[in-house]
């Protein structure tokens, strides 16, 4: 997963408006009144939330199964001059030394890529380990009606000068989960065109079902918003932020 695709996430993902994503996080902090130190990233990618997260301040830990993609985020903290330690582990089987934190992300759908409610339900048991008491854990999923309906049975092309792609989708109503095939089309400096194919998979999970799974992991549930609002999702909701709490 991520392979070559790191080398071209940033490029392709630049409509991505991840700055009103971290902003409302902002609010979401200050609603709540979280106010961590030490924040640990999951699902990180190429740190396009953990690198301002790290600008606001906090100790940022950045974690994400994908040596490209963190290599990646670590030459664009290089760059802003941000210390921030990556690790690269599966989130199902995170095993960090002992560490604690204040509060937990993990943001853009990461947690989708589980494929089970059995995988969901262990994730969240070893998110509530590395917390603090008090600690914070703070998620958005894409909804169930996202995966059906916009992504769905779809096909959608991107066609730039130096870039194509084709991103093919199989919507699987048993699992609630859309398999991705994407194939790729890059300009390489001596004007041919490489060709390469990545394969990716998200299921959709109902809100109550995550929010009873948090608490049995031994969070309290204290907020389940629809994006970018302190609403609750509806049924067109496409994106859902969950606020959970290691009391």
């Amino acid at each position: 997963m991520y392979s070559d695709f790191a080398l071209i996430y940033d490029r392709l993902m630049q409509d991505i408006p991840y700055a009103g994503w971290v902003k409302y996080l902002g609010r979401v902090f200050e609603k709540h009144g979280i106010k961590p130190a030490d924040v640990l990233d999951v699902g990180c990618g190429t740190g396009n939330v953990t690198i301002p997260l790290a600008e606001m301040g906090y100790r940022l830990t950045g974690l994400d199964m994908s040596a490209e993609m963190l290599a990646a985020a670590e030459e664009k903290a290089r760059t802003k001059g941000l210390q921030i330690n990556w690790i690269q582990q599966d989130m199902r089987s995170m095993d960090l030394g002992g560490l604690k934190f204040d509060l937990v992300t993990s943001m853009t759908d990461s947690l989708n890529y589980l494929q089970t409610p059995s995988d969901l339900q262990k994730v969240f048991e070893q998110i509530w380990g590395l917390l603090k008491t008090g600690g914070w854990f703070v998620f958005d999923l894409n909804s169930g009606y996202k995966l059906r309906e916009v992504f769905g049975n779809n096909v959608f092309t991107l066609l730039d000068d130096d870039i194509a792609y084709v991103w093919e989708n199989s919507y699987y109503p048993d699992t609630h989960s859309c398999s991705m095939h994407l194939t790729f089309f890059v300009k390489e400096k001596d004007g041919r065109y490489r060709r390469f194919s990545e394969e990716h998979s998200e299921t959709g999970f109902e809100t109550d079902e995550v929010s009873t799974k948090l608490i049995d992991a031994g969070f309290a549930v204290k907020g389940v918003y629809r994006e970018n609002s302190f609403k609750e999702p509806q049924r067109d909701t496409e994106r859902i932020y969950f606020i959970a709490q290691r009391e």
